[in-house]
Order: structure tokens, then C-alpha cells, then sequence
């Protein structure tokens, strides 16, 4: 034997409790789509006005993550174009997307499998989109997932990208039929702050995804348990533990899955026969923190800087981090001289980050009457502050201002 082969025998699972892990994937789509049934009927209800020459020029698709967004979207969109030939339905992840042209050129490359050159700028791209679209069946539904994820960069802001989209004059002198579908995980007015151009160009069409309540995620995810865990290795009252403790605090699927699978590894490595109400209680807050820590690694620029602030003060002794925060001092830390200019912030803008963080969840505030001193207002985390620390360094490799990391840790 090799050292490999004692290596890969030493790190074999031994008497694991899963029969298909790869069953609690959040990334595999079903093979049916459960517990959304009102949801399926809205949505074909709008696709259908094909029949009466009509599609919404937008349809906004949005709720918390992990409600069943974009499987169900696509999966209905899909089968609806399937049976009619006049349809076409195209679908353009914007997540990576972090410039308004990368985003055009992401719907470009969709459409045309051809890349737009940064020289062609976001003309280009949009006149490439057009002639795509010219040759396409005469209804074009385009969902754009994760469309919150379009921020306003130095040369475009996302009003004018819609406005484009919607009203564009290559789009009206062709006559094409674009319904555009907004997937996206929060309200779009938190990021995108459209203008009155572009709201009078969307519909009114709005799809909600709410979080999954206990019955409809026991539709949703039972199938996947059932398939993952062996006989007797998931008892009845831990999978209904689980559940119902994941309906409670979240209402998502994919949290869900996840919560199980960690659970199931956790049970694995503890050589237990099967999963243990423990393993569930043990991973819970594991899973909250896998969640808060990848919203705010996908926060903008501004908003991460803003809530970083709310960490920064320290219990010498104890190390423990000061919360609740003032706004006066999330001023003070994001206007200091040790910032550079450029990323000051004014108070009415902070005001309007922390109404962002606010709608995010991601804080919560309150008013605090301080007598002859007036009245404050008073900033903390959902969450473990902790957490922020934790991928700061992360967040901050993927900006400008890598010289900001000292500071934020040595305040």
C-alpha cells in the first residue's frame, strides 16, 4: 500500500448515516415542484396573455431566498414555451455581475453566445441584443435573476440600463415582444432607486415568494430527506424537529437542506447510528451564520462599510464588541480623516444605508430619549457582530480599498 491508499482509508466514511448525500444539493433542481401551487397558476395566468396579444413588459419575481423563485419561474416559463411556438424564454444569471455593462454583456452572451468587447460599451451590447432578439420567435420572455445585484457604477446607473431594456429605440423600431422577469431576493427599489422614466415603463405585475411554511417544506424537501438518509438513520421526530425548527426561523429550502446535511456529517463523524435532535440544535446556528455571512459579502460597497461600522468599538477586558451604535458614530468612523475622500459618506446618505440595512434585516434600530441630550438614534446587528469581522477580509479583497482592512480591525 501507498501512502495514498492509508490516506484515503483513513478518511473513508464509516458507518455513514446517508444513502445519496448528494440528494440535500440546494443547487439540484426537482424533479416537480412542490408547495407552490398558487404561485405556478399566477405565473401561467401571465404567460398566457399570449393569447390575447399581451405580455407585462416587466414581471418582478421576488421574496426571501430559498422560497422557490427561480425553479418555479423557470421551470413554468420553460413549459409554457415548450408548447408554443411563438415563445421563446431566455435566462441570465446577474449575480457575478458587478457593472451594468457586465450585465448587458451576460444578456448578450446569452442571446448571441458571442462576447461584446469593453470598447463597444454598453451601445454596443445593447444594439447586439437587439438584432439577436429581431431573429427570435415573436414573444421573448428574458428572466434576469438575481437582478438586485446590478448596482450604479461610474459610467451607467441601473435606471438608465432598464430604461434601455424597456424603452430602448433599437427594441421599438424593431417592434420587438420583450417581457423582461425581475428574479431578485429583495425589494428592487432598496439597491436600484429606479426613476419615475423607468417606473412608468414597468408594469404592475409582481409575483411574492414567501417563506415556506411547515407543511409545504415538508412537501418540498421531505422527497430529498427520504432519498439521502438510510433506513432508521433520520428518525420520524428528529426529521419533524428539524423541520419545523427550519419553518420557524427561516422558511427556506435550501437553509433547510443544508441544515440536514450538516446535521447527517455531524452524526457521521460522532460514529452515531442515526441523526440526533443534537446534531439538528448543533448546526442551526451554523447555518444562520453560513447564510448572514454571504449577504453581507454581496452587499455593496457603501452598506458593507456602514455596518463594518457597527463593530468597530471593543471591551478591552472582555473583547466583546459595543452594540447598540449611534448613527453620530457610524458618522464619525465613515467621514474620519483616516478614510479617504472618496468613500465618505454624508449623514443623509448613512440615513439611507441604514433604511437599506433595515429592509434587509440586517439591523434593526430604535429611538433612545437621553433627557437635556435629546434623542438618538441607536443601530445593532440581527446578528452576531462577530460575523462582520469574520469575512472582512474576504469582502475586502474584492475592492479598492484593501488599505481600509487596519483600520476597521485596529479601531
Amino acid at each position: 500500500m501507498t501512502d495514498y491508499d492509508d490516506l484515503f482509508a483513513e478518511t473513508a466514511p464509516d458507518g455513514s448515516v446517508f444513502a445519496e448525500k448528494r440528494a440535500l444539493d440546494p443547487l439540484r433542481p426537482p424533479e416537480t415542484i412542490r408547495g407552490r401551487d398558487e404561485h405556478q397558476h399566477a405565473i401561467a395566468e401571465l404567460l398566457n396573455g399570449v393569447t390575447e396579444g399581451y405580455l407585462p413588459p416587466t414581471v418582478t419575481i421576488h421574496g426571501p431566498p430559498g422560497t422557490g423563485k427561480t425553479v418555479t419561474t423557470r421551470r413554468v416559463c420553460q413549459e409554457f414555451a415548450a408548447r408554443h411556438d411563438d415563445v421563446a424564454v431566455e435566462y441570465v444569471n446577474l449575480k457575478e455581475c458587478r457593472s451594468l455593462f457586465s450585465a448587458a454583456r451576460e444578456i448578450h452572451l446569452e442571446l448571441t453566445g458571442e462576447t461584446v468587447g469593453a470598447y463597444e460599451g454598453l451601445d454596443g451590447a445593447f444594439a447586439g441584443i437587439w438584432a439577436a432578439l429581431d431573429e427570435y420567435p415573436e414573444w421573448t420572455v428574458l428572466l434576469l435573476d438575481e437582478i438586485d445585484h446590478i448596482k450604479q457604477d461610474a459610467n451607467y446607473d441601473p435606471s438608465e440600463f432598464l430604461y434601455r431594456l424597456l424603452r430602448g429605440e433599437g427594441k421599438l423600431k424593431r417592434d420587438i415582444q420583450l417581457s423582461a422577469w425581475l428574479i431578485s431576493n429583495e425589494l428592487l427599489e432598496v439597491d436600484l432607486r429606479l426613476d419615475s422614466r423607468v417606473e412608468s415603463a414597468m408594469s404592475d405585475e409582481a409575483v411574492f415568494f414567501g417563506p415556506y411554511q411547515h407543511s409545504d417544506l415538508e412537501r418540498v424537501v421531505g422527497p430529498q430527506l427520504d432519498a439521502a438518509f438510510r433506513d432508521e438513520t433520520l428518525p420520524a421526530a428528529v426529521r419533524e424537529y428539524g423541520i419545523s425548527e427550519a419553518a420557524r426561523r427561516w422558511g427556506d429550502a435550501r437553509k433547510t437542506l443544508r441544515l440536514f446535511r450538516r446535521a447527517g456529517e455531524a452524526a457521521t463523524e460522532r460514529e452515531l447510528p442515526a441523526v440526533t435532535r443534537e446534531c439538528i440544535d448543533a448546526n442551526l446556528e451554523a447555518t444562520d451564520a453560513e447564510d448572514v455571512k454571504q449577504k453581507l459579502l454581496n452587499l455593496p460597497f457603501n452598506h458593507f462599510m456602514v455596518i463594518a461600522s457597527t463593530t468597530l468599538g471593543k471591551d478591552e477586558d472582555t473583547g466583546e464588541i459595543y452594540q447598540p451604535v449611534t448613527t453620530n458614530q457610524i458618522a464619525m468612523r465613515m467621514q474620519s480623516d483616516d478614510l479617504p475622500e472618496d468613500v465618505h459618506l454624508s449623514d443623509r446618505a448613512i440615513r439611507e444605508v441604514i433604511r437599506d440595512l433595515l429592509t434587509m434585516g440586517l439591523v434593526e434600530t430604535w429611538i433612545e430619549s437621553r433627557g437635556r441630550d435629546g434623542r438618538v438614534k441607536q443601530i445593532e446587528t440581527t446578528f452576531d457582530p462577530q460575523w462582520i469581522r469574520d469575512i472582512l477580509g474576504r469582502y475586502l479583497q474584492n475592492t479598492p480599498h484593501l488599505e481600509l482592512e487596519t483600520l476597521l480591525n485596529d479601531k
